[in-house]
């Protein structure tokens, strides 16, 4: 029995033993257990990063602390880890914070093999930007640091916003600590991407900024092609409102630092500042000329006056002291007022009926929305994404500066049509006076050949006007039948008759013997006109002759003034483009203008057949003709002794073969 004792304790010991280790193994259990509990409370939802060409925004998985701190210590906020807490809203906005807002967020790379991700920001500019990669176990990485002057160069990725790059192993976890001051805001669309995802969304922005800007400047130039029509002042204040938001729009995306001034990063919110006022204040230049405030709303154009001074002075000020919370609000709290009063402004116009009111209200409904749009977003942070409420407001800008460039549109398209009308009725007036010249072209050849043929070719003028009198009593009757079906046209016809009537009144009258000192030629007034008009008239007149025989009448005038008798020289112009027409046998006739330096020249030149110096000679007489012509042959005759008056002239320049050139020498005026 006392041998046995030690061989019956010994089971017992070692189920003892087994027992022990068995209650130590489940206690290191339990404390393993516990540390991965509290690693994973302090992790929070872990983020799985995205693969492919992929990307995510784990707002629901972010945790937030908002620390009152002028530099970023990612040291003190890891000691307050037990402070953050679970972001509320659906986007990262907390409004404008003095202090730093620092997120947390756990992720981890499911995949089986290691890879690169992009933290994209998608902000160009912030005061201080701090982001960390922490792995439990190692020191923290510090992925990205930039503040206000760090150029573009320097970021670790290349890119008009911030962007720090991530690398991680297969299976990795990990804590992503972002750390953000900002005097602009505290939106901050925090982004995970595959490089690829990056890449394309990236160029998807920079492609829809660069269109929108494209398309702004092509509006700028479109508008000044038209200030010579609708006035330079109010185009002047289109551009420049329409390129300060060009502007304004590359400045907030990064692109004028990014690519015109690297070197002055620290410009770019007093740049914004100054931008800003300067659309205001030329957006309402533009509204005061477009509506005509100064003529017809005088009180509120002093008023619309008073607040660009205010806005002159905010942006001189906003130069020197853009730092100031107080000068920032001062420029913003304009903008409301500055959008109310171009809508005023805008239905003033409409009720006034300007000319393209109905866009030019479009454009400015568009900027009211735009202000209240972007006053809700900023009123109530982390409600809406900034980043879409951005590209909102640049894609309106677009709008309203397409609306504006209508209205004007619609304004030049008016003065357009009343220009036409003008111009329609000058013609009118023009074919008028043409009638009378011709009238008075034959009345002056009958006087002529009444002093050498006497009595004979005074009766045949009498006869002639006599002859008249029935067909213009025929066509005054006929003119009521006109009249019933266009009454427009049988004024027009009614005017042309009257001249006509006139002129044959003139001539019965002319036909009676006259006394000595009656038959001595009328003098005819001498005024100063532009020579352009007697192109455009002899072009309208003998249009349709040339059309109808194949031949190009082209004129090329000059802004010149020519001093003579309006009647005698449609009347030579006219014979030299009429003898082109019906002897030269040409294909092209020119009829151009040249200035002297104390005269001008007015020319006919025609590619037909040409003459020599002998039938050049023959035709000058009086009743000369070609062999072909069935005129009087007094065409260059009158042209010959209209260019007999003081300082005129006339030369004739042809060669067989090689077409004629007719030169008339005129008084230049002033």
């Amino acid at each position: 029995m006392i041998n046995q004792k030690p061989l019956g304790l010994l089971p017992r010991i070692l189920r003892k033993a087994v027992a022990a280790l068995t209650l130590l193994a489940a206690s290191l259990a339990v404390q393993v257990s516990a540390q991965e509990s509290a690693q994973e409370s302090t992790l929070g939802d872990t983020v799985e990063l995205p693969q492919g060409n992929n990307h995510l925004q784990p707002f629901a998985s972010l945790r937030y602390l908002i620390v009152d701190a002028e530099r970023l210590a990612p040291e003190a906020v890891i000691a307050r880890r037990d402070q953050f807490k679970p972001l509320q809203n659906p986007w990262v906005d907390f409004g404008k914070q003095k202090g730093a807002v620092w997120l947390l967020v756990a992720v981890q790379n499911t995949s089986a093999r290691p890879g690169k991700w992009m933290i994209d920001i998608q902000r160009p500019f912030v005061d201080e930007l701090l982001v960390q990669k922490r792995t439990s176990g190692e020191p923290p990485e510090t992925l990205l640091w930039a503040d206000r002057n760090t150029p573009f160069e320097d970021r670790p990725v290349v890119s008009q916003y911030l962007v720090a790059p991530l690398w991680m192993e297969a299976g990795e976890r990990a804590e992503i600590l972002v750390g953000l001051r900002s005097s602009t805001g505290s939106w901050m669309p925090l982004t995970f991407a595959t490089p690829e995802r990056m890449r394309t969304a990236h160029m998807q922005e920079a492609r829809f900024n660069w269109v929108i800007n494209g398309a702004m400047v092509a509006l700028v130039i479109i508008a000044i092609a038209m200030g010579r029509l609708v006035g330079w002042p109010l185009v002047t204040a289109f551009a420049a409102y329409v390129g300060l938001s060009a502007l304004f729009v590359a400045n907030n995306e990064g692109y004028l630092h990014r690519f015109i001034w690297p070197d002055a990063m620290g410009a770019y919110e007093p740049a914004n500042l100054i931008l800003l006022v300067g659309m205001m204040i030329a957006v309402l230049q533009f509204a005061r000329l477009f509506a005509g405030l100064a003529k017809h709303y005088p009180r509120t154009n002093r008023a619309v006056q008073v607040l660009q001074a205010l806005l002159i002075a905010v942006g001189v000020s906003s130069a020197f002291f853009w730092q100031s919370d107080t000068m920032r609000w001062a420029v913003f709290l304009h903008v409301p007022f500055v959008a109310l009063a171009y809508f005023s402004t805008a239905i003033l116009a409409w009720r006034s009926r300007v000319l393209g009111a109905t866009p030019f209200l479009a454009g400015s409904a568009a900027i009211l929305f735009t202000v209240a749009t972007m006053a809700a977003v900023l009123l109530s942070p982390g409600r809406f994404p900034m980043t879409v409420a951005l590209d909102y407001f640049h894609a309106t800008l677009l709008f309203e500066s397409f609306a504006f460039l209508v209205a004007i549109l619609v304004r030049m398209l008016a003065i357009q049509r009343d220009l036409n009308r003008s111009l329609e009725a000058e013609v009118n007036a023009t074919r008028e006076k043409l009638q009378l010249a011709e009238a008075l072209q034959e009345s002056r050849n009958r006087y002529d050949l009444a002093r050498t043929h006497a009595e004979s070719l005074r009766a045949r003028i009498a006869a002639t006007s006599h002859d008249l009198q029935q067909p213009l009593l025929s066509l005054h009757r006929g003119l009521k039948d006109v009249a019933a079906r266009d009454p427009e046209a049988a004024g027009n016809l009614e005017a042309a008759l009257a001249y006509l009537q006139k002129v044959t009144e003139s001539g019965l009258a002319g036909s009676m013997p006259k006394d000595d000192d009656d038959e001595e030629r009328p003098d005819q007034g001498i005024e100063t006109f532009p020579a352009r008009l007697v192109l455009a008239n002899c072009a309208a007149m003998f249009g349709n002759e040339a059309r109808a025989a194949g031949i190009e009448v082209r004129t090329r005038g000059s802004d010149v003034n020519v001093t003579t008798e309006p009647v005698e020289l449609m009347r030579a112009a006219s014979n030299l483009v009429s003898n082109a027409l019906k002897h030269a046998r040409a294909t092209r006739v020119l009829i151009a203008v040249q200035r002297r330096e104390d005269h001008l020249l007015l020319k006919v030149i025609d590619n037909g057949i040409g003459l020599d110096q002998a039938q050049l000679d023959r035709l000058s007489a009086a009743y000369a003709k070609g062999e072909d012509s069935t005129g009087h042959g007094l065409g260059l005759h009158l042209v010959r002794q209209f260019a007999e008056r003081p300082g005129h002239g006339f030369e004739m320049r042809s060669a067989p073969g090689r077409g004629t050139c007719m030169i008339l020498r005129l008084p230049r005026g002033r």
